[in-house]
């Protein structure tokens, strides 16, 4: 029951981190945090412990445990570790991935186009804050399919270790300006045509179509970033 509990606790804490529901600066009280998840004390500091050795929460001397506000740099390093793993997971993916699977992308790239729709409609030809969280879900989604695909513990393993697809996206939860109508255009024919190249068991094509769609979100993300001067 212990252990349940301790997984369950982890698993809302780590999603409130993710999402922005706890903000980056945040100091994480034990007690607060035990009587709002209605847990004992327990599974909280295991939590926030699993949480620190993610990179998500730092510990200040003195102070406490806080959510880790991410740099410019750590979101460089994570595009690079998500560029090399999740370009080699398109290619194993090619070769091992069901129809399920493959059923399961048609279905979120339904729904991409579905989002693509709603910006279309907006005089701003933006995302809102609501339609960019719906595309962030819908991304991560369809890169777990893809890690998942691939049938290859070990490099599942490094994109949940170091939390590289939750963090990548749940970061960027607050900015949806940075989802323009042509940016959003240009992203859903990447996932279409990486799904085509999986479909086709073509792991080489996959394998470079993942790197070039990976790459170009990082230069997006950090041009953006730019733009605001954050560091």
């Amino acid at each position: 029951m212990q252990d349940t509990q301790s997984e369950r606790t982890y698993r809302e804490l780590r999603r409130k981190v993710l999402t922005g529901e706890l903000e980056a600066g945040t100091q994480l009280v034990n007690r607060t945090l035990a009587q709002a998840m209605e847990v004992s004390l327990a599974p909280v500091r295991e939590a926030i412990i699993r949480l620190a050795t993610e990179g998500l929460v730092e510990h200040v001397p003195g102070a406490g445990a806080f959510v880790r506000k991410s740099s410019k740099q750590d979101l460089e390093e994570l595009y690079v570790l998500r560029e090399a793993v999740e370009s080699c997971a398109a290619a194993e993916a090619a070769r091992n991935i069901t129809q399920n699977q493959l059923d399961t992308l048609e279905e979120v790239l339904g729904e991409f186009e579905a989002i693509l729709s709603t910006i279309r409609r907006e005089k701003s030809r933006m995302a809102t804050k609501a339609t960019f969280g719906r595309w962030l879900d819908c991304e991560e989604r369809f890169h777990r399919i893809v890690v998942e695909a691939a049938r290859n513990r070990l490099l599942a393993k490094v994109i949940e270790d170091y939390t590289a697809l939750g963090q990548v996206f749940g970061i960027q939860r607050h900015w949806a300006a940075i989802l323009t109508l042509a940016i959003a255009e240009e992203t859903y024919r990447e996932h279409t045509a990486i799904a085509a190249a999986l479909r086709n068991r073509d792991a080489d094509t996959a394998r470079r179509l993942m790197c070039d769609h990976i790459q170009k979100g990082r230069k997006t993300v950090l041009d953006y970033l730019r733009s605001r001067s954050v560091t």
